[in-house]
């Protein structure tokens, strides 16, 4: 999948890029980039952490990698579709859902009006409370 996309954009498979998204697809929980170095130095693998930031926001701006942000925390996921989407995220246990569906065609076409701006994509996350954490907030 990852290869495809990069050769349809006219990138390199580097070395790094392909350690990132490995140790990113095989794990079950967004990693932090500190997350991703830890585990590839005990693999003794090695790649700086510039390199995997650099590589995380590659992988973001391709729609591969989402970025999670909870208060100075930021972590990453793999995304499990590619097409345009949107994700919802847990703000206790950081659970990440993916939606599949996008109808925002009335709000682009209110900020058209009122800014007069030409929009050509957007980023819409949700966050709130899973049916697990939902529970407990009773």
């Amino acid at each position: 999948m990852i290869k495809k996309i990069f050769k349809e954009k006219g990138l390199r498979m580097s070395h790094p890029r392909l350690l990132v998204f490995r140790e990113l697809s095989n794990s079950k929980n967004p990693m932090s980039p500190q997350d991703l170095y830890q585990c590839l130095a005990e693999k003794e693998r090695r790649i700086g952490l510039t390199s995997i930031y650099r590589c995380l926001d590659l992988f973001e701006s391709l729609g591969i990698a989402f970025k999670i942000i909870n208060g100075s925390r930021v972590k990453y996921k793999l995304c499990d579709i590619i097409e345009h989407h949107h994700h919802i995220v847990c703000k206790r246990c950081g659970h990440v859902a993916e939606v599949h569906f996008c109808d925002i065609l009335d709000w682009s076409q209110r900020v058209i009006e009122s800014t007069g701006y030409e929009v050509t994509d957007h980023q819409l996350h949700f966050y709130g409370f899973c049916k697990v954490c939902k529970g407990l907030r009773s």
